[in-house]
């Protein structure tokens, strides 16, 4: 695969990793990210707060046995660690599942990420894959060769993670991915989706603050709309809720009210 693209544009991706301390970032990038944070000083704290959610959804999966991980929107499948000695901040799939033995495909749209990633996981096992898709197509994604070729088996139960990029597309569309995706998976499958919300009158104020920039936009959806986005699935309890306070584990107490957050939530394709 040949990537092309233009560094002087700001890319979602590449912003997300700039706000969790990450290298794999060019400037036109910082500087959009850093547009956003003066609206939103707290854009970077809420990012690390959904990757944290992603830790904890994905080892909630294997340890009911999931095996299978497609990671779409996957950005960089990084471990770092806040310093010398320090836990990592949060685990990607391959490594949050690790207990598993999982296959996990790495799917981004964005082609630098991709070879970003699969420069990352080099080396490593197999079952483990980058591959560039669309989200918006979920029979590629789920049909493409080197995904196949690792070993996906769509008659096992698969853990579908769509965290914090259903936002980049209108609610409609959201909703048609994930129903597309389950329906093409077996029972005993999840979905793990996390959404940026805002809770004012408007409902889109986390929307119209990233919009802000030059970069990607996104859309604002509603708490209706959020909760659409499991129909038909089992929500694993606390149900949708402030990333921060989806099973902590003890990481956060005294969480205070926010108006804008990104919220998550875990569903079960039932048998």
């Amino acid at each position: 695969m040949t990537a092309q693209f233009d560094t002087a544009k700001p890319n979602s991706a590449r912003m997300y990793d700039y706000w969790l301390g990450g290298k794999d970032n060019f400037e036109a990038d910082r500087v959009a990210a850093e547009a956003v944070r003066a609206l939103r000083p707290n854009v970077a704290e809420q990012a690390l707060d959904n990757k944290r959610f992603q830790t904890r959804a994905v080892g909630y999966l294997a340890e009911q046995g999931v095996r299978q991980y497609l990671d779409v929107g996957s950005g960089l499948p990084t471990s770092p660690h806040p310093g010398v000695g320090s836990p990592p901040r949060w685990r990607p799939t391959h490594e949050a599942a690790a207990a598993a033995d999982p296959l996990v495909a790495y799917v981004d749209y964005d082609p630098v990420a991709v070879l970003h990633s699969q420069v990352l996981l080099a080396g490593g096992s197999r079952r483990v894959v980058a591959v560039q898709g669309d989200m918006r197509d979920p029979a590629a994604i789920l049909g493409h060769d080197d995904i196949r070729e690792a070993g996906l088996d769509l008659d096992a139960p698969v853990g579908l993670v769509l965290a914090c990029v259903l936002h980049f597309v209108d609610a409609g569309t959201a909703r048609d991915i994930v129903a597309a995706f389950t329906a093409a998976l077996s029972p005993g499958s999840y979905v793990i989706a996390s959404v940026g919300y805002e809770q004012d009158a408007g409902g889109d104020g986390f929307a119209r603050t990233y919009n802000s920039q030059a970069g990607p936009r996104i859309y604002a959806h509603s708490w209706a709309e959020i909760t659409a986005l499991f129909d038909g699935l089992e929500l694993i309890p606390p149900g949708i809720a402030d990333t921060a306070a989806w099973r902590p584990g003890g990481q956060e107490t005294g969480l205070p009210e926010r108006s804008s957050m990104i919220v998550g939530g875990v569903g079960r394709k039932a048998g």
